[in-house]
């Protein structure tokens, strides 16, 4: 039996922008579900061969967005952030500052398990790592 990555749930206020921002670095909708009395949405976006589900209920549209320190409070426990693998990650952070998802102030950090990234934030405040990795090729 063997075993791999299928997807990641996010738990979203505004499913829409959400998905514009995902779809922005990437990801394309395989699949949506939509309660009929509107309580919630999901869509399914893929991104190679890995997955996001973002769950949007109707309750959660007007909370505030995440209040969280870069990598999402790494001290604390729980899931973290997501990580996208890039070949080039200074070119990476071009685009996403031309795409208006990294500022000026976007550094890129080379980190202590010898790897080099840089985190953007979602329309929720979540972050999302972008990561040049090559220690196992």
């Amino acid at each position: 039996m063997s075993y791999r990555m299928h997807h990641t749930a996010i738990s979203v206020r505004n499913l829409e922008e959400s998905q514009r921002f995902y779809e922005t670095i990437g990801f394309e909708q395989v699949h949506r579900y939509d309660e009929v009395d509107g309580s919630l949405s999901i869509v399914h976006i893929k991104l190679d061969n890995s997955f996001l589900e973002l769950f949007a209920y109707s309750e959660n549209r007007l909370k505030p967005s995440l209040k969280l320190e870069p990598g999402n409070n790494l001290g604390e426990l729980g899931v973290k952030h997501i990580a996208l693998a890039t070949d080039d990650i200074e070119a990476t952070l071009v685009d996403m500052r031309r795409k208006g998802l990294a500022s000026d102030a976007t550094t890129i950090i080379h980190g202590r398990t010898k790897v080099s990234y840089f985190f953007i934030k979602d329309p929720d405040g979540m972050w999302v790592e972008f990561v040049h990795d090559e220690r196992y090729a």
